[in-house]
């Protein structure tokens, strides 16, 4: 194994709660007569793309006041997103320190698949308290055309690092990113949070709520001479 690649920003921190705060604040605030419940919310992040979920539920439920677009509310959800991360000290989820000492003590490149904003990375890094250095390459929305579960975004990360899928391997937190690492040939460890557990993830090699517990990397991990304990 030559690269880690973690995708979405979900498996770095536990974001969804945010998310779905801020989206219920916008549409109070924009007098929008919405609200996602948990078990609603685990339904629409199936797929991906916050606006684009916004203007398929309002064609399907209706709602949106005349003269207010989806890419309106999603700007304000997507401001209120970074004060909630802003005023928050996010702990990194189970595991992805303990992934990160072995990669850099393994010599194993590390990289951030993400199709977000360059903004949401760079509060999310602060909040965790990650140095961006940690990864050899952080992609970002602006870097590639395709969302997720297009595999654009791990082909780029790919080509930065210049290494082989099959010396790849993935940690996704829902199943549109599982299938864009596998259909990039990478192998895949599915790392679901509390919104995203019931999606479908039988094309990742396994499924875990911490990367301690993955045996598919702590397999390769131990078979590295020097392990390091933590």
């Amino acid at each position: 194994m030559r690269a880690i690649i973690f995708g979405g920003i979900g498996t770095i921190a536990n974001t969804s709660y945010l998310q779905r705060k801020a989206f219920n604040t916008a549409f109070e605030q924009l007098s929008i007569a919405w609200h996602w419940g948990e078990e609603e919310y685990r339904r629409l992040i199936v797929e991906t793309g916050g606006e684009s979920r916004i203007g398929q539920y309002n064609e399907k439920y209706g709602g949106l006041p005349k003269g207010i677009l989806p890419q309106q509310v999603h700007e304000l959800k997507s401001n209120l997103f970074h004060n909630f991360m802003n005023n928050s000290k996010l702990p990194l989820r189970q595991g992805v320190k303990w992934v990160i000492d072995h990669a850099k003590f393994n010599n194993i490149k590390l990289a951030f698949a993400t199709t977000t904003s360059r903004k949401n990375i760079d509060i999310l890094l602060s909040s965790t308290g990650l140095d961006p250095s940690i990864f050899d390459i952080i992609s970002n929305r602006a870097l590639v055309d395709a969302p997720k579960p297009e595999p654009e975004v791990y082909q780029y990360c790919l080509n930065k690092l210049n290494v082989g899928a099959n010396n790849s391997v993935a940690i996704e937190d829902a199943s549109s990113g599982v299938e864009a690492a596998v259909s990039a040939g990478i192998k895949c460890v599915a790392f679901p949070n509390e919104f995203t557990a019931n999606h479908n993830y039988l094309d990742a090699i396994e499924k875990t709520g911490d990367l301690r517990e993955s045996a598919y990397l702590s397999a390769f991990f131990t078979s590295q001479e020097g392990l390091i304990k933590n």
